[in-house]
């Protein structure tokens, strides 16, 4: 998993664009106190997933997302366990399969 993934604005047009493939992403939302993670997951389907955070719930204000494409079912649940390592205890709050 590169740490360089790009962040890209949480928008319609954006999600739309993602690939149909299984992976995981990260939507964070820009505060005054810095970025703050509203949601984290794996799916086998990151554009069905991300178009349906468009609406349910309605994400914060102010949200870019990245997300990480995951070949292999193995390569997925590494992924996923790095990203989530990453974040401290707030991620639990924020997970979902």
């Amino acid at each position: 998993m590169g740490a360089n993934e790009a962040w890209l604005r949480f928008t319609r047009e954006n999600a739309e664009r993602i690939p149909d493939t299984q992976g995981i992403y990260e939507i964070c939302n820009l505060t005054p106190q810095g970025k703050r993670l509203w949601r984290l997951g794996k799916v086998p389907n990151l554009r069905k997933r991300l178009v349906t955070r468009l609406n349910d719930p309605p994400p914060p204000e102010n949200c870019y997302f990245r997300y990480y494409e995951a070949g292999l079912s193995h390569d997925i649940d590494e992924l996923a366990g790095k990203l989530f390592d990453s974040y401290n205890l707030r991620a639990r709050e924020a997970w979902e399969e």
